[in-house]
């Protein structure tokens, strides 16, 4: 036999195997066309996080004091296994620690919640936040102030008192 008569031999299988590959990739199309939705119309909508959900770590404001609860005692730091939290503080005249500065790199951070476990007075929190991007590495550093806006208050910690919304 020739190739042209072998060609025509199998022309009717190949013809069948392609008519059934075309039907299942129309099955899985129909039956994804009823499935709900995953993907939302971001920004107007928001993803509604997970109980749990860790993004990064904010110095909520205790509405009673007025400031956040941090005491300068650096086990956040201590605990950080990225190294990106520092915290400088000296003892005031009334022998308590006072902080002079508190910063955070988010650009680094791996988003564990070692640093809120470890905080003795619960002043670090977990936040809810996960728009974190930025133009330039400098926007990602984090002074306390900022982290204090992005802490909010106290009276919104969920009730495992780790967690901002």
């Amino acid at each position: 036999m020739t190739d042209s008569v072998k060609q025509k031999i199998s022309y009717p299988k190949e013809a069948w195997r392609f008519a059934k590959s075309v039907v299942k990739g129309h099955v899985v199309t129909f039956k994804n066309l009823f499935r709900k939705k995953s993907t939302l119309q971001y920004p107007e909508v928001r993803w509604e996080l997970p109980e749990g959900y860790r993004g990064l770590p904010a110095l909520p404001i205790d509405p009673k004091t007025g400031a956040d609860k941090c005491i300068g005692c650096g086990a956040c730091a201590r605990a950080c296994p990225v190294q990106i939290i520092e915290v400088k503080a000296h003892m005031g005249e009334d022998k308590k620690r006072v902080v002079d500065e508190f910063s955070l790199f988010a650009g680094r951070c791996i988003f564990c919640g070692l640093c809120a476990e470890a905080c003795p007075t619960h002043a670090l929190v977990m936040s809810k936040e996960y728009e974190l991007a930025e133009f330039t590495r400098e926007e990602a550093a984090y002074n306390r102030e900022r982290l204090n806006r992005l802490g909010g208050t106290i009276a919104g910690q969920q009730d495992s008192g780790k967690e901002v919304s």
